[in-house]
């Protein structure tokens, strides 16, 4: 019983974690090693990463260590590509805030053997952790910008507070409106980054960045620019 007097909830294996659960069993050491480090979701023997999670409890529980620190390996390696790609648009905050995603995944794949988020939503388990990752670094951020000590000479009066709230807003705006990843990637290059569509004489420009035309990117900023006002026009009622 939960501290407020409810029953817990109870969690399961959703069917393609349980499917998958059922399929490795057939499988020897060898072979799940090898299904393990197949990382394209459409290549046959692919195991998703929240039944890896299981793999890895299991064996270690069952004694077979060596087996779950070897089956661990494609499994954090997998995590840290997905981190780093939905903490791209943090830039110089990116690493951090993988890190300390990452560190809150490993200290609960280390410390806990009974079924989880993790392994039951893995990626938007992930992503929370990163939410949460972010929270603390805006936090600090906002902190280190109003003392007024021997760091205000350094201080930049909130501005990198302020552009990492611009960018939360912009990405909140992206996961509600816009369907597909690719959208919403391009939402964020076009209307949070500084690069601009087209510079001749640069080394760097959306035009280069993404592969698209100058005129169909200078189409998707008219399109994003009216969602962010149509959304904000609605926060507003």
């Amino acid at each position: 019983m939960s501290e407020d007097g409810s029953e817990p909830e109870e969690l399961f294996h959703p069917a393609f974690v349980a499917r998958a659960l059922e399929w490795t069993e057939q499988l020897t050491p060898k072979e799940l090693l090898a299904a393990a480090k197949i990382d394209q979701k459409s290549a046959s023997g692919y195991i998703p990463e929240a039944a890896l999670v299981r793999l890895v409890r299991r064996h270690r529980v069952e004694g077979t260590k060596e087996l779950s620190d070897r089956l661990s390996h494609p499994l954090i390696m997998r995590a840290y590509a997905f981190a780093h790609t939905v903490c791209k648009k943090f830039g110089n905050e990116q690493q951090e805030l993988v890190q300390e995603a990452m560190t809150a995944f490993l200290d609960d794949l280390a410390k806990k053997d009974s079924i989880d988020w993790w392994e039951i939503t893995f990626h938007r388990e992930l992503k929370t952790r990163i939410k949460d990752a972010y929270r603390r670094l805006f936090k600090r951020h906002r902190v280190r910008s109003v003392m007024f000590d021997e760091e205000h000479e350094r201080s930049d009066g909130g501005a990198l507070a302020a552009r990492l709230a611009r960018d939360a807003s912009l990405a909140a705006i992206a996961e509600k409106y816009l369907k597909t990843p690719e959208r919403r990637r391009l939402f964020m290059l076009i209307m949070s980054g500084d690069l601009p569509i087209e510079a001749p004489d640069g080394s760097e420009d959306l035009v280069r960045l993404t592969g698209k035309a100058k005129s169909t990117l200078a189409g998707l900023k008219q399109q994003f620019t009216r969602i962010i006002q149509d959304a904000l026009a609605e926060k507003e009622l």
